[in-house]
């Protein structure tokens, strides 16, 4: 799955595709395809032989633990052992912040998982990981617990990692300042699939 920065027209009903709603198909022709979800999920659905309804499910807000609001934006991808339901932050049109995803049967109420993922992002919207001191720079919390989510920035020529915290992008120099205050203390750090729960 590729997202693009920009909306582009999806190859096979020519409708608008946000840009965290596509899905880059290649063809045995070694060409591409860029498709909706819509269109993604009636082929696989098409190709399994099943059932389907896809759903589109409205953008919703919610308010972390400051009074930040967070624009949720969902896509549903059907896979042959799956469905899975992706919750991106957008602003200004543009994948930014906050990334959730649950998986579920595919046989399962949408509106079931739909239910899940939500509970997901508000536990989430609960929890504070980071804060900026008194020189605006990010430091970990009194609980010295930190979760977020590893990207990458195409800014970076170093091809280091970027993390997602709390929904702000923090860049492995920020975080790695972020640790000079814990010299001498021992960590933990247990990486895991953004399917499964903490």
């Amino acid at each position: 799955m590729k997202n693009f920065d920009k909306d582009s027209l999806c190859s096979s009903c020519n409708s608008v595709v946000q840009s965290h709603d596509g899905i880059l198909v290649g063809q045995k022709s070694g060409e591409y395809d860029y498709l909706c979800t819509k269109c993604y999920n009636e082929s696989i659905a098409e190709y399994l032989g099943i059932n389907f309804e896809h759903i589109s499910f409205e953008p919703i807000t919610v308010s972390d633990t400051d009074g930040v609001e967070h624009t949720f934006h969902f896509s549903i991808r059907l896979l042959p052992n799956m469905v899975i339901i992706r919750a991106v932050e957008m602003k200004e049109g543009i994948q930014d912040g906050y990334e959730f995803h649950v998986n579920d049967d595919v046989e399962e109420d949408l509106f079931y998982v739909f239910k899940k993922l939500f509970e997901k992002i508000k536990r989430a919207m609960k929890q504070k990981h980071i804060r900026c001191d008194n020189s605006m720079k990010y430091e970990i919390t009194d609980e010295g617990v930190v979760r977020g989510y590893i990207t990458s920035s195409l800014e970076d020529e170093r091809n280091l990692p970027l993390l997602v915290i709390d929904g702000k992008n923090v860049t492995w120099d920020e975080f790695g300042k972020m640790l000079t205050v814990y010299e001498g203390f021992n960590f933990k750090m247990e990486i895991f699939d953004k399917m499964e729960e903490e």
